[in-house]
């Protein structure tokens, strides 16, 4: 298989293997709906078939250019643009992924770009995902204060009000939560059980310890965001799901999270993202 068919291959996969894993507090699985009345596990699978799509085009793209890393941000945001659109279109206008475009956008972008020369390892997609995105928070998010509050974004209000980067600060810093914490713990489980499933919720929860999710934040405010950190770090340090308490605990947070409108949809995207850097570092090569 070619290594651009490889890669996008890696990342459907990744987006696949994350909605399917059960149970996830808040989240949609194949057998909750979590806190979202207006989605569910099999919009989400035709909403990733629009996406499978658009990354083969955004790895091409970034194959296809040929000048410095900072000047690609542009052309790729006009392919996710266009793959937001469809999504859009096929889920009747419920945003089942929009984030995750973004994300996997410089994350292919990226990679795409990179095997002009070599076939990349992990590491050096994340790093170009960070060049791509190179002070795009100063740009986009420090300009904001002289914009009427009429104009703001959820995601431009959370900035302000608390300096939560969200997505662009996550990518711009090199996905720190996925590779200091998502990505060690995801190896460890899946090297202890063989089980991805088990492997996918130890990352999730280290990853909700630690990530600035500003969906949390947009639904149930800055308190309950810091008070998910501190649940999400308690299970961990009981032994997360290699305790035989864990399966209890995630219960108590799943109803929890119901009854509050807790969505860690931030924490979900850099999980799957935490699942295709791991793929990308075992089968790529």
């Amino acid at each position: 298989m070619a290594p651009l068919e490889r890669i996008s291959e890696l990342a459907t996969r990744s987006i696949l293997l994350e909605v399917s894993c059960h149970p996830k507090p808040g989240l949609v699985t194949p057998f909750s709906q979590g806190c979202h009345k207006d989605m569910d596990y099999l919009l989400f699978l035709k909403s990733t078939a629009v996406l499978s799509q658009g990354f083969r085009s955004v790895s091409e793209l970034g194959y296809r250019f040929d000048g410095k890393i900072s000047d690609i941000l542009g052309p790729i945001r006009e392919c996710g643009i266009g793959i937001e659109r469809r999504m859009f279109e096929v889920t009747n206008g419920i945003n089942t992924q929009k984030g995750l475009v973004f994300l996997f956008c410089m994350l292919l972008g990226g990679a795409g770009n990179l095997m002009r020369d070599r076939i990349p390892d992990h590491s050096d997609i994340v790093k170009t995902a960070a060049a791509i995105t190179s002070g795009i928070v100063e740009r986009e998010l420090g300009v904001l204060a002289s914009k009427r509050p009429d104009e703001l974004t959820k995601g431009e209000r959370i900035y302000l009000e608390h300096g939560m980067t969200g997505i662009r600060g996550e990518v711009e810093r090199g996905l720190p939560s996925v590779v200091e914490r998502g990505l060690p713990n995801f190896e460890m489980v899946l090297k202890e059980t063989g089980d991805l499933n088990l492997s996918a919720l130890q990352a999730l929860l280290a990853l909700m310890a630690v990530v600035e999710d500003t969906n949390i934040v947009s639904r149930a405010g800055i308190d309950t965001f810091m008070e998910v950190r501190a649940m999400s770090q308690a299970l961990l340090d009981d032994g997360g799901v290699m305790s035989s308490e864990c399966a209890e605990g995630i219960a108590k947070m799943e109803q929890y999270f119901i009854k509050r409108n807790i969505s860690p949809g931030g924490s979900a995207d850099l999980l799957s993202a935490t699942m295709f850097l791991y793929f990308v570092k075992n089968e790529l090569f």
